[in-house]
Parts: C-alpha cells; structure tokens; sequence
C-alpha cells in the first residue's frame, strides 16, 4: 500500500512539472507613459524653439529658506511684529503655528546667499536673533 501512495505521488508531482505554460516576453507592450509638461519660467521669447521642444518636464522644488525672526506664544504679538517688518521691508511675511509658539517667518528664498544678505540686512536692523529656516516655500512667488 505505501508503495502505491509513493507510486501515484510521484506521477502526480512528475506530470505537474510537464504542463508549464510558456511566456512570451514580446508580447508585452507597456504603453508610453504621459508625462506633463512644464513650461519654464526662465526662457524668453527669444529662446529657440526646438530647445524648448526638446525639454520634457522641469523639476520645481519647493523646499527653500526663509528667515524667522521671532517666535512668541502671543498670537497678537506676533501680529504687532508682521506690522512692523512690513514697513521695514517689502518680503512677504508669514505667521506659522507650531504648538506652542507662533514663529514669524520672512521671504521666499530658493539660495541660501539671498536668505543670508536678508538675515544680516535685519540683523542691522535690531533683529539680532534672526535666523535662516529651511522649509517649504512658495515658489510661485519666487519665480515671479
């Protein structure tokens, strides 16, 4: 009995192996992928056009630095700072909530060199605690 078992065990396994379907790799067709388009910023109207045909895409980075100069538990007190800095200098000034100390933020710098003449700038200017923050900024804004 046990011979039998082993017996029809093995033409099982044996006639398993033997009906492997067979693949045929050329049949693949992976369609073209759609990338999007960006148009630059920085060219011209001047620029040629087949160097512009020949760009796919640009890579937009967000990350940059910006300059905080203060940061306060006192929502109003950093509101009465923003009414400062912005008579002081002409940079978009932010207001970011991180519990539980509101931080006054200056700028859109994609260079850390802009973001350091900005900081020295407002360190002459009675701000010695300033300092640069690398972050998320707006970069519609910068390329304007």
């Amino acid at each position: 009995m046990k011979k039998l078992l082993f017996l029809a065990m093995l033409a099982s396994v044996s006639f398993c192996q033997n009906n492997k379907p067979k693949f045929n790799f050329n049949k693949l067709k992976d369609p073209e992928p759609k990338w999007p388009i960006f148009s630059s910023p920085f060219t011209s109207s001047s620029f040629n056009d087949s160097v512009l045909d020949s760009i796919k895409t640009i890579q937009i980075n967000d990350e940059g630095f910006r300059i905080q100069v203060f940061a306060t538990r006192e929502r109003a007190n950093a509101e009465r700072l923003v009414n400062e800095l912005s008579v002081l200098y002409n940079e978009k000034i932010y207001i970011i909530f991180e519990a539980p100390n509101y931080k006054v933020r200056i700028g859109n710098y994609i260079d850390r060199e802009d973001a350091e003449e900005v900081r020295s700038f407002l360190t002459n200017k009675g701000f010695p605690s300033a300092w640069i923050v690398r972050t998320k900024i707006d970069v519609s804004d910068e390329l304007n």
